[in-house]
């Protein structure tokens, strides 16, 4: 299990905790230090294997947006404001759902190089002294299609100013995947590995290896944030994956890690 770990602010991590797993089916996403730009590097090491290779590519954000009670009209104009942000003008639907413990209002926007997910998400909580009171967040995914997944660091930058130009320090999460045909012998499989880590500057915590899958977690000193890996902090990943019925392998890269099931 992965556990979240920052400096302070414990109570409201759990909460961002809370939401991330409604969102992401029980994946926690955490940001990386800004000043380093360890995704660029990282896509400019997928890119070295050539652009054909790339088949997918995504970029997450998320932060805390206040306790104000919230309408579903203030929270649709909000989506839709930032949706207009990222160019994103017609062509999309939005709904309004209830969840167990809050209410969420979701635009999404489907393309042919990538698709668009924002919510808003209003969270009750009850506080030390047993009052409910709500917890707002906002949430972007850029999920990128082929040889578009190339611009997935970029549209990672576009995000965090968006958020900073609206007053909030969001927490990231990229993600890349990039293709070859057949199988892997061990050694071309570490390779890929050393590579990702050095693009990263990070060493090895842990190697795990499961069905036709071998994964490596790292940690980078240079990367602020971090999660809990078996107790380990760990703020790269990298799962090598090969499917018997395609005869493809899949090399699956994130900071600060994979948020995708095997």
């Amino acid at each position: 299990m992965i556990l979240l770990k920052r400096g302070n602010d414990m109570n409201k991590k759990s909460k961002i905790y809370l939401i991330v797993l409604i969102w992401a089916a029980a994946i926690l996403q955490l940001a990386i230090n800004n000043s380093i730009d360890r995704e660029k590097q990282m896509v400019e090491q997928v890119m070295s294997q050539g652009v054909e290779n790339l088949t997918a590519g995504s970029t997450k954000a998320y932060a805390y947006y206040g306790d104000q009670e919230l309408s579903d009209e203030a929270k649709e104009e909000m989506v839709k404001s930032l949706a207009k942000k990222l160019g994103i003008t017609a062509d999309y639907e939005v709904n309004h759902e209830d969840m167990a413990d809050g209410r969420t209002t979701t635009l999404v926007k489907l393309g042919q190089n990538g698709d668009t997910t924002i919510k808003v998400i209003s969270l009750q909580v009850t506080d030390k002294y047993n009052q409910v009171t709500v917890e707002n967040y906002v949430m972007v995914e850029i999920e990128l299609k082929g040889v578009a997944a190339k611009h997935t660091s970029n549209y990672c930058d576009i995000l965090r100013e968006m958020y900073k130009d609206l007053g909030m320090n969001p927490t990231t999460n990229i993600y890349l995947c990039s293709q070859v045909k057949g199988e892997l012998v061990d050694s071309q499989k570490e390779q890929y590995v050393v590579e990702f880590l050095e693009s990263t500057d990070a060493k090895t915590v842990e190697t795990v290896e499961f069905d036709n899958v071998y994964m490596v977690y790292g940690y980078s000193k240079n990367i602020d944030e971090y999660v809990f890996q078996n107790d380990e902090k760990v703020n790269v990943n990298i799962a090598i994956d090969y499917d018997s019925v395609e005869d493809i392998t899949y090399i699956h890269m994130g900071v600060p890690f994979v948020d995708r099931s095997f």
